[in-house]
């Protein structure tokens, strides 16, 4: 039976290029590569055997067997613990990295009804997530991929630790809650059998899950990730480093400043009289240059000393094989419709979080912007269109421009083109570009109240009209008055009576209300429990929609969108309110439903109330805000 020792050697030599024959009377052949020979300064043909106890070749008993079996054969080397062959192998496998594979074959890929999960723990303010047709959930092999930093922190001292960053190689992103991996479920040295295909990658679409370019990507993430991680060491020492160097600074400053003020005492006590004065005038006045000289140089090493460098080094790496079940789904907006991946994690028993496509972190809440990305609202650009109000991220820069007049923010598409001078303005300045023969017209600077929609507004929505008076609510008519109102409009009085001129109009119709379109009859207010997020419907009479106004709690503040016959040109849609502390948000959303209301001249008893949980409305008699609302404006709920 092969010993560890002989077992380590062989492997090791097999896996450096060697040839290794099977024991003859408990000898091994070995033919070793003319350059790893060369660079061991061992022959390249070798005859090994294996004592543990010893590496002494003499009076062995198997190099006598060996002798005894053939004359003219090659002396036999018996390697054992300490021989100088064994250290050798030692150090080439210590200076290559440990790189594994394991495999997670015991977890349940069975999960079905994805849709309703992904829409819980995922957020789009500006979009909705639908399914794909003809597409259901498909369970896929994919990895993950643990690389283990030795990081070196530099300062005036070195300090050394061991960082480990898993990263999702199919996602592209670090998943911290898998650093742990073996205390959440059993890896095995081998794959089950029938296990399923390789998921795609979706960060890179076309390359292989395990390929150089996957893996070249990947460690960059993971390089950025592992100095994230090590923030608050590096935070710490930073902190450190600056008072230490505050410290040396002063005493640097404090001893030049006496060798200083010395020699411009010994200076003013110089005459100008003599030559020999003048000597001496010169000399001091080369030493305080040079001292100050020295100074700079002193301090610029004191800077040095402590300025802060961090280095890592890739140890080794592991592949973790683990099946998923994924699901293809639609994200889309009034204009634009992409489509992800969404992902059950059986391990961690939930839906993975998507990754933002410019900085490619992970995220359960994301914008989709009308360039086909989702990012976060940080991935964002700092200035919107102040026309079509769309969502554009950092790497939509190239569809940004800017009006010729105002010099606002305008997107390409929405940019209007002068056929004369073939420069761009807003929809507001066409026709103004060439305005002063044929120059562009230069505005004044605009006014804090300008309407820049581009800018975040932090004053509430526009003003509405002023309300009505308070009058009780109408009695339905009876049938006989109905009878009366009608008999005019069919030219036929009634038997008896008068026809009766028809009363004046006291009231006018609501601004909305055009010839042609349904007159609105009610206002639904939803208040989402799974997001903070509460949804206003007005509604007709037969159910029909003729707007919709959102509230959702963004970090920015309230963002307002509005889907109504206004179309692009809502001065409502796509606003940001500052929110109101925590024990009146509920009185600032009430008088945002309560514009609302006005806006579309609809009795205050035709607005309702429901609370949606989990997809199921419940009616509730006055508006109710859920705890997020207010725990998420730095007042974050215990946990």
């Amino acid at each position: 039976m092969m010993s560890e020792l002989a077992d380590f050697v062989l492997n090791a030599l097999r896996q450096a290029g060697g040839l290794v024959d099977p024991p003859a009377f408990g000898i091994y052949d070995v033919l070793l590569p003319d350059e790893l020979a060369h660079r061991w300064q061992v022959p390249a043909y070798q005859r090994l055997s294996f004592d543990e106890e010893s590496g002494v070749t003499v009076g062995s008993p198997i190099a006598g067997a060996a002798h005894k079996a053939g004359e003219g054969m090659e002396e036999v080397t018996a390697v054992g613990y300490g021989h100088p062959l064994l250290e050798t192998l030692a150090e080439e496998v210590r200076a290559e990295p440990a790189c594994t594979q394991v495999f997670a074959n015991t977890v349940r890929a069975d999960k079905r009804e994805l849709l309703p999960l992904a829409r819980q723990a995922l957020s789009f303010p500006n979009a909705r997530l639908s399914e794909v047709p003809r597409q259901s959930e498909v369970t896929a092999l994919c990895h993950y991929l643990r690389l283990n930093f030795k990081a070196a922190l530099i300062t005036d001292e070195k300090q050394e630790q061991l960082v480990s960053v898993v990263m999702d190689v199919q996602g592209g992103f670090a998943v911290p809650e898998l650093v742990q991996m073996e205390r959440l479920a059993q890896l095995e040295d081998e794959p089950s059998p029938g296990r399923p295909l390789p998921a795609p990658v979706r960060w890179l679409p076309g390359a292989a899950p395990l390929s150089r370019s996957v893996l070249d990507g990947l460690l960059e993430r993971a390089t950025e990730a592992a100095l994230r991680e090590l923030a608050p060491s590096l935070d710490g020492l930073r902190r450190r480093a600056a008072r230490y160097l505050e410290l040396d600074r002063a005493r640097l400053d404090e001893y030049y400043e006496k060798i200083a003020r010395d020699l411009n005492r010994r200076l003013d006590r110089t005459g100008d009289g003599s030559e020999d004065a003048s000597q001496r005038r010169a000399a001091v006045k080369d030493k305080l240059a040079a001292t100050q000289a020295e100074r700079q140089a002193k301090l610029a090493d004191v800077e040095a000393k402590y300025r802060l460098r961090v280095e890592l080094e890739l140890i080794n790496l592991q592949v973790i094989h683990q099946p998923k079940v994924l699901l293809p789904v639609h994200i889309t907006n009034r204009s634009t419709r992409v489509e992800r991946t969404v992902v059950w994690d059986p391990l961690l028993h939930r839906v993975e979080p998507l990754a933002c496509d410019v900085c490619g972190q992970a995220a359960t809440r994301l914008m989709l912007c009308s360039g086909g990305h989702l990012a976060h609202g940080d991935c964002l650009l700092p200035e919107q269109c102040v026309d079509c109000k769309r969502v554009h991220c950092r790497l939509c820069t190239g569809q940004m421009s800017r009006c010729t007049v105002c010099q606002r923010p305008v997107c390409v598409p929405s940019l209007n083109r002068c056929a004369e001078c073939g420069q761009g303005t807003c929809r507001e300045h066409v026709g103004l570009c060439h305005a002063a023969a044929g120059q562009s017209l230069d505005s004044s600077p605009l006014p804090p109240e300008h309407p820049d929609r581009s800018a975040l507004q932090e004053a509430p929505s526009p003003p509405a009209p002023s309300p009505p008076p308070k009058e009780e609510p109408p009695i339905p008519p009876s049938s006989a008055e109905v009878k009366d109102r009608r008999a005019p409009a069919q030219g036929k009085p009634q038997k008896g009576r008068k026809a009766a001129a028809p009363a004046p109009r006291t009231a006018s119709p609501p601004a909305h209300k055009a010839p042609g379109r349904p007159t609105p009859s009610r206002i639904e207010v939803f208040v989402e429990s799974d997001a903070p997020r509460v949804n206003a419907f007005v509604l007709t009479k037969g159910g029909k929609q003729v707007a919709v106004r959102s509230w959702e709690w963004t970090d920015q503040g309230i963002l307002v969108l509005c889907r109504c016959e206004h179309w692009f040109s809502c001065p409502v849609d796509g606003t940001m309110l500052a929110p109101a502390d925590p024990a009146s948000i509920e009185a600032q959303l009430k008088a945002q439903i309560e514009d609302l209301r006005r806006e579309y001249g609809i009795s205050p008893r035709r607005v309702l109330f429901h609370t949606v949980t989990h997809g199921t409305a419940r009616q509730v008699p006055r508006l109710t805000l859920q705890a997020e609302w207010k725990a998420e404006r730095g007042e974050p709920s215990p946990e």
